[in-house]
């Protein structure tokens, strides 16, 4: 159970850990007995919420322009431009209740989330509320993945099914994201051919 929970945990501070393809391989290893899926969900969940708990609660703590500072420095690290996290904070702002559970759900987005929530100083139960249901959707699809997918295929390999699984992540993301921007631009254009009549 504490060796869960740190993974759950360590996936919120050390961004080279590909938290997909380990939560594939807890659900692997429960095929054997080294736990049982809910317990590995349970674990895992409980780790990587109190992670974001402490990231949300140090920018609460620290304050609105040093939390500035040490968001962007951080998101350089991760892969992200100044101007994405920008828009990252001004959606939270518009849709903070939506974006908080969704936001747990997107690689890389997920793991600055909480440190956003505390930016903009979220409402606390909606960041716990959402945060949790995100984090426990997360790890209950992957580790059940990993967990059926042995069953289903029993010669796959951890790494050949956590590789699969990152292609299939990133279509349907990308379908999740072109689908979005449609809907998007034509209730943008929708909206504009409504102000001129």
């Amino acid at each position: 159970m504490f060796g869960l929970f740190a993974i759950g945990l360590a996936e919120r501070f050390i961004p080279v850990l590909p938290s997909y393809g380990i939560l594939i391989a807890i659900g692997i290893a429960a095929v054997d007995e080294a736990w049982s899926v809910p317990v590995a969900i349970i674990a895992t969940t409980t780790g990587s919420f109190s992670g974001g708990l402490a990231l949300y609660l140090l920018v609460c703590a620290l304050g609105q322009n040093r939390s500035v500072r040490l968001l962007y420095r951080s998101t350089r690290l991760l892969g992200l431009s100044s101007a994405r996290i920008g828009k990252t904070v001004a959606s939270f702002r518009a849709r903070e209740r939506t974006l908080i559970f969704v936001s747990q759900l997107i690689p890389t987005v997920r793991l600055v989330a909480p440190v956003v929530a505390g930016l903009i100083h979220a409402d606390f139960r909606r960041f716990a509320g959402g945060t949790v249901l995100g984090i426990t959707l997360w790890n209950g699809l992957f580790i059940a993945a990993g967990y059926f997918a042995v069953l289903v295929a029993p010669g796959m390999s951890a790494s050949t099914l956590a590789i699969k699984m990152l292609v299939l992540l990133i279509v349907t993301e990308a379908l999740l994201a072109l689908t979005w921007r449609v809907a998007v631009r034509c209730r943008w254009r929708a909206g504009r051919r409504g102000s001129r009549a």
